[in-house]
């Protein structure tokens, strides 16, 4: 079973535990924020409480944390998003993937879901590919992708 739980909703545990994934080499390395203290941190959690165009999620399969998913920027018709799986987990990104889509789509009802990603991370690249986004534009170091809101959502 899959659950989402909301950043703003965490413990002092998940806290300190989405802290140290997002500043592991393995998953900043494709960020655009690199490593930050853990007062940062807390500091974001606490502002999404205020701010409405962002959502954040730890993912839990079967009570297991798993990964993170976002949604920013979100407005009537859009949204971006982001995701990551925790360090060294692997085969969970398509689990990410339906999690965002179905945030967005069914209980967000964005028309069309966003992002961008860079252009060294062929596997998340790879995943939005298969999961049907197309490639919008591109510059040197980045693609942005979109994904339209299907009769399936």
């Amino acid at each position: 079973m899959i659950e989402l739980k909301n950043f703003i909703e965490l413990n002092e545990q998940e806290i300190t535990l989405v802290w140290q994934w997002r500043n592991d080499k393995k998953v900043n390395e494709f960020m655009h924020t690199k490593n930050f203290d853990i007062k940062e941190h807390k500091n974001f959690i606490y502002s999404l409480k205020q701010d409405k165009s962002k959502k954040y999620f730890l993912v839990f399969k079967d009570k297991e944390a798993i990964g993170v998913i976002d949604l920013v920027n979100i407005k009537k018709e859009s949204c971006y998003f982001g995701l990551y799986a925790k360090p060294n987990l692997k085969g969970v990104g398509q689990i990410l993937m339906d999690e965002v889509k179905k945030y967005a789509f069914e209980i967000l009802k964005v028309k069309t879901l966003k992002a961008y990603v860079f252009k060294n991370n062929d596997k998340a690249l790879k995943l939005y590919l298969k999961n049907d986004f197309e490639i919008e534009k591109e510059n040197k170091e980045t693609i942005y992708i979109k994904l339209n809101n299907s009769l399936n959502y």
